[in-house]
């Protein structure tokens, strides 16, 4: 099975909606979200809530939002990455729906 590359996850990110990837940094915008699955295929774990980070020669630094954790991951450990965009404001009508 592949794995993933610095270059690889730099082509996601660089895709993803929401997403600022400038020279090895990138940067979540405001209610945005992004998640990481780290692990093997049908075994793995969610890094959530993900604000930026960076990309390192061997390693990936991610930063959540609100708990300032800093999770350092191999490339190889990560399976893939989901973005979600904002919600959209729901505006509410007057009456019965």
């Amino acid at each position: 099975m592949p794995t993933m590359t610095r270059d690889v996850l730099t082509q996601v990110l660089s895709a993803a909606v929401g997403v600022d990837e400038n020279g090895g940094s990138f940067e979540v915008g405001e209610g945005h979200h992004v998640t990481f699955y780290v692990g093997q295929p049908g075994q793995a774990m969610v890094v959530a809530d993900i604000a930026g980070g960076k990309l390192r020669d061997g390693f990936v630094e991610l930063m959540t939002r609100e708990t300032n954790t800093t999770t350092f991951l191999d490339y190889d450990a990560i399976h893939g990455v989901a973005t979600r965009p904002p919600k959209e404001e729901e505006t509410r009508r007057a009456g019965f729906a």
